[in-house]
Order: C-alpha cells, then sequence, then structure tokens
C-alpha cells in the first residue's frame, strides 16, 4: 500500500494544473497592460495623423492629376501673378496678396484634358495677419463688405468667405473656424467649394507675430467647361502686411 501511495501522480498533476494555470493568468493580466498601454499609444499617434490627412473623395480616385504645384521650384504656370515667398513651417507659397487683389483678382487658368468633364482644384490658402471678419458696428470697413476672399469662376463670384483673427473680436461670427462648404452653378456646371481648418491660430508663421491660418480647400468642378479660370478677391481694407493671403499646395485632378 506504502509502496502505491509513493508511485500514484494523480495529485501531483491537480497541483502542477493549477501552478500552470495560475501563471497562465499573470501573464494575460501582464499582457493586457502592455497591449492596453500599446493600442492607446497607436490609436492616439491615428488620430493625431488622420486629423492632419487631405482626404479625396472617393469619386476621384480614379481621376488623374495633370498639376501640382508647391511654388517652391518657381513653377507659376498658369497664374496671374507670381510671388514666391517662404511662410514658416509652411514651406513656400504664391503671395502675399490683399487689398491690392480687390480690383485686379489673382488668378489662375485651369484647362482639362480631351475628354475630361470633371475637375478637383486642391490648395491650401494662407490666411496671414489681423483679418477682421465680418462688419460690425464696432468696426468700420471701407466698403462695409468685412474682410474676406471671393472666390471666382470665370470673374463671377461663387463664394465668399471671412476670415478674422480671433473670437473674441468684433467681426466674428460662430462656426467661423470650422469647416466650410458650399455649391453654385454657373453655366451648367456645378462648383462644389469646402473650406476645412488644418492649422488656425496656433503659430505666427508670416508677419507680425499674429496668430495665421491654413485652410484646405477643395472646388469640384462637375461637368466644368474645358477651360476657365479660378480667381481670389480679397476685400480687406488694409495693407497686405497686416492682411495678406497666400496659396501653395495647389493642383488639379481631372476625370
Amino acid at each position: 500500500m506504502t509502496l502505491n501511495f509513493w508511485q500514484d501522480e494523480s495529485g501531483a498533476v491537480t497541483v502542477d494544473w493549477v501552478v500552470v494555470t495560475a501563471a497562465v493568468v499573470g501573464l494575460g493580466l501582464t499582457s493586457v497592460v502592455a497591449v492596453r498601454t500599446g493600442t492607446t499609444s497607436m490609436g492616439e499617434a491615428i488620430n493625431a495623423s488622420l486629423s492632419n490627412a487631405n482626404v479625396t473623395p472617393l469619386r476621384w480616385l480614379s481621376s488623374i492629376q495633370t498639376v501640382s504645384q508647391s511654388f517652391a521650384d518657381g513653377n507659376f504656370d498658369g497664374w496671374s501673378m507670381a510671388k514666391q515667398s517662404a511662410v514658416g513651417a509652411w514651406g513656400v507659397m504664391n503671395g502675399p496678396f490683399g487689398s491690392d487683389t480687390r480690383t485686379n483678382p489673382l488668378t489662375v487658368d485651369i484647362a482639362l484634358g480631351s475628354g475630361s468633364t470633371n475637375a478637383l482644384v486642391e490648395f491650401d490658402l494662407l490666411i496671414l495677419d489681423s483679418w477682421d471678419g465680418h462688419d460690425s458696428a464696432d468696426n468700420n470697413w471701407t466698403t462695409a463688405e468685412g474682410d474676406g476672399i471671393k472666390f471666382q469662376i470665370d470673374g463671377q463670384t461663387v463664394a465668399f468667405e471671412h476670415f478674422v483673427q480671433r473670437e473674441n473680436h468684433g467681426g466674428y461670427r460662430d462656426g467661423m473656424f470650422g469647416p466650410r462648404s458650399s455649391s453654385v452653378e454657373v453655366n451648367g456646371a456645378t462648383y462644389n467649394l469646402t473650406l476645412t481648418p488644418t492649422d488656425v491660430l496656433k503659430s505666427s508663421q508670416f508677419g507680425n507675430n499674429v496668430p495665421d491660418q491654413k485652410w484646405r480647400v477643395q472646388l469640384e468642378a462637375v461637368n466644368a467647361p474645358q477651360n476657365f479660370q479660378l480667381g481670389y478677391q480679397s476685400t480687406a481694407d488694409e495693407a497686405t502686411g497686416n492682411e495678406g493671403f497666400g496659396i501653395t499646395n495647389f493642383s488639379v485632378r481631372e476625370n
């Protein structure tokens, strides 16, 4: 009987199973902590990346990019005016322009290839220095229009967007630092305009230390003419050094 007792391993198996199971549970808890920390960091990194990403609508995935201009190489083809200027971390722009475009708009010619009827124009719009937004009783604009940019197609205004240097300003209106969109039809073509703030009121990149603004602009031209002209007309009433704008990372896709 004593020999059988010493040779019986059933109890040892039970003890081993308890020890091994406890070790597995402990390892699992350690892994949960490590994975949780890692996924949180990865999630934050993905969120930051997507927040700064330029999103192109799915219908343009089959399009062809025909124009790409950063202006750093001196390529200003198609533009009515060229001013190559460094603008801090934002690279190089065509600008600054300002109140001078009220009577002489900055324009760029868009020419679609044979067979293309749609265009997607994209660029970064840089709003520089102390823009004053909408007209109000506290401010006196020369034309009572306020400080903004008129987007034009072949000389016709299709959108008028105001910009302001800070929220606690007399010319500020709700939503002026949020995404904007509009749509208009001109001579059978539909133009969809969206403005998305990508770097607004965080730092001064150009000029007199007032926080500047960068907006990603997308202009869809659906059933567009083979050739059309995009124009920018500022209604700012101060010198370009106080209320200026610039264009960078300009591109055109078509299909």
